[in-house]
């Protein structure tokens, strides 16, 4: 994995270089923030799945309902109760985003202060996974 960093690193010593051990670092934070963002993603996918074929089958059941206000009635709690379930999956998705961003930039600079500048990716970009 390093040979093509380790590469750059040897072909410009000028202002703004890093040492080998910099970069191996930095791509190491960068290992922790992706696979973070991906554990988070694991969580996700299969809560927002299942919110949607709960919907999917207690739709179905209502329209089994022949008087209307009661299948209206039934209607209306199983969107709140999807909305509720899709919102708190993608708010458990959303915070694990943005700790592992946190702790992104936090070891980032731990690995040398200059490597931040260096990467201007964002969270803005992760949030709209």
């Amino acid at each position: 994995m390093g040979g093509a960093y380790s590469a750059l690193a040897k072909e410009k010593k000028g202002k703004g270089a890093l040492d080998t051990a910099t970069l191996l670092c930095v791509q190491k934070a960068i290992d922790n923030r992706d696979n973070a963002i991906l554990m988070g993603l694991d969580v996700y996918y299969p809560a927002a799945k299942t919110a949607l074929q709960t919907r999917q089958a207690a739709l179905k059941n209502a329209w089994t309902q022949t008087d209307q206000k009661i299948r209206k009635d039934v209607i209306k709690t199983i969107w709140k109760s999807y909305k509720n379930s899709a919102k708190s999956a993608r708010t458990a998705m959303k915070g694990a985003q943005k700790v592992a961003w946190k702790k992104f930039e936090a070891d980032r600079k731990v690995c040398n202060p200059k490597a931040a500048g260096d990467d201007n990716g964002s969270l803005g970009i992760d949030s709209q996974l």
